[in-house]
């Protein structure tokens, strides 16, 4: 397959100076595409639940680059201090060591703020390190929802399984 911008040619049919751009491919959920050098994937997955309660409630799952060569401990620690730090009122009800369904560790922290006068938010996340990567995934309710759909999201949070790195990019113990 050859792309526009790979053409050895350039503005009339001048050569260029320098070589095509480097591609990297881009694997997705069902497709994949060449991504030129300097890009970088940060997707977050989005799983949509009911609306309960009059929220439309999620599970957004996101991978962390950025957390490479960090331990659990700290990875959990440098997230929930950011959230504290970005969100007025915020604050960290709980922060628990728990194995996820899978056998890995993670950490699980319960925040709450108020966005508004009138309503409560209760934000549950869940830190993962799985060889290089990192992960968060995150839930947000209602005071009422946590209780309702709660246990059974938290279930789901706790279900996570990253998938195993080749060993080529595990780290060196």
């Amino acid at each position: 397959m050859k792309f526009p911008d790979q053409s050895p040619q350039g503005p009339a049919g001048g050569r260029q100076q320098q070589g095509p751009p480097s591609h990297a491919l881009y694997r997705g959920h069902g497709f994949s595409l060449q991504m030129d050098d300097g890009w970088q994937d940060k997707t977050i997955y989005t799983l949509i639940g009911p609306v309960t309660d009059g929220v439309q409630h999620n599970v957004m799952i996101q991978p962390d680059a950025e957390a490479e060569g960090m331990s659990l401990a700290d990875y959990a620690d440098w997230q929930m201090r950011t959230l504290e730090e970005e969100i007025r009122g915020c604050r960290l009800l709980l922060r628990q060591q728990v194995t996820l369904a899978c056998g890995l560790p993670a950490y699980r922290a319960i925040f709450s703020w108020y966005p508004s006068e009138h309503q409560r938010i209760i934000q549950e996340q869940l830190y993962v390190v799985a060889g290089t990567k990192a992960y968060r995934l995150t839930a947000t309710f209602t005071k009422k929802t946590r209780k309702t759909i709660g246990p059974a999201v938290e279930r789901m949070m706790l279900s996570f399984t990253p998938e195993a790195e080749p060993a080529s990019h595990q780290q060196k113990k």
